[in-house]
């Protein structure tokens, strides 16, 4: 019995070494990839300066031209959205990147399903924000999520489980380089393939998720009120019933809300789309215009 104890003390010690330097070893490669979206990340969170903080999902970072914006305005401009998230993530980042940074104002692109709607699973909104569970207010958001992710934090390898391909390659040979402004446009013209038979039903009744919309509200404070929320077209088009408890906030707090979904410039026509719900490179060049032109309408900008 003495013997199993002690070969299984002895397996756990060196489970704990292995999960120790598989820490050191990945915290590294982080902090210093080449390129990719673990740089991205690293730069957003540690290293981002920038008067006007563009945030959201992909929607946002292929639909808005950060240069456009910094040659109209004259402000700095960083595109910080990420494919397939929303506001749990926006605002761990937010919060890790305000400890260098005070953006003059946030232009948040929301996406009803990464932002508002219940029905898929907060766990996979906390995968960017894992390399940075150090600290307590990232924690707090695990938290609200999951308490038992605390437990399962203590690994350095389920830190990092999620990542492991994408952190080596873009430390050893990374295959995407982001612009230095965040921006990821989508060449080419529409891929009609990509195309999906939908019919905005007006009967639907949405349930809503009471964390992002608390997160929602968490973020408006946290920047003190200088945010706008804008929604970007899809070539569907969208059932406006979605924006509802946002449309609330705006108006409780005196925020602004812009509303692109159903323009008729930009609904079902082609020549701006990459597919269904994105944008191509010429669609977000005139989209990030059209918003300037709406900032200014609304008293923001001269």
């Amino acid at each position: 019995m003495k013997r199993f104890l002690s070969k299984l003390l002895l397996l756990l010690l060196l489970l704990a070494f292995v999960d120790m330097v598989a820490g050191v070893v990945f915290d590294y490669m982080y902090q210093n990839a080449k390129g990719g979206m673990v740089m991205r990340d690293n730069f957003i969170c540690n290293k981002l300066h920038a008067d006007i903080l563009l945030c959201g999902s992909s929607r946002c970072v292929h639909h808005y031209n950060p240069q456009i914006i910094t040659d109209s305005l004259g402000l700095s401009c960083y595109n910080s959205g990420q494919d397939g998230n929303g506001i749990i993530l926006s605002y761990g980042r937010l919060l890790l990147a305000k400890r260098q940074m005070s953006p003059k104002l946030v232009i948040y692109d929301l996406n009803p399903n990464y932002d508002l709607l219940a029905g898929d699973d907060n766990h996979k909104y906390l995968q960017w924000l894992k390399s940075h569970y150090d600290q307590d207010f990232i924690k707090d958001i695990f938290d609200s999520v999951d308490k038992t992710e605390r437990y399962k934090m203590v690994s350095n390898m389920y830190r990092h489980n999620s990542r492991v391909i994408e952190t080596l390659v873009d430390f050893l040979h990374p295959v995407l380089k982001p612009n230095d402004n965040g921006f990821l446009p989508h060449a080419g013209d529409m891929d009609k393939s990509k195309i999906k038979e939908i019919i905005i039903d007006k009967t639907n009744v949405y349930h809503f998720d009471s964390l992002k919309i608390a997160y929602l509200e968490e973020y408006i404070k946290a920047v003190n009120g200088n945010i706008v929320f804008s929604v970007s077209p899809i070539w569907y088009g969208m059932d406006s019933l979605q924006f509802k408890p946002i449309k609330d906030i705006c108006k409780r707090s005196g925020v602004k809300f812009i509303d692109f979904s159903n323009n008729p410039k930009y609904v079902h026509n082609d020549l701006f789309f990459k597919d269904g719900n994105h944008m191509n490179e010429r669609g977000a060049n005139e989209i990030t215009r059209d918003l300037i032109g709406e900032l200014r309408k609304q008293g923001l900008f001269n």
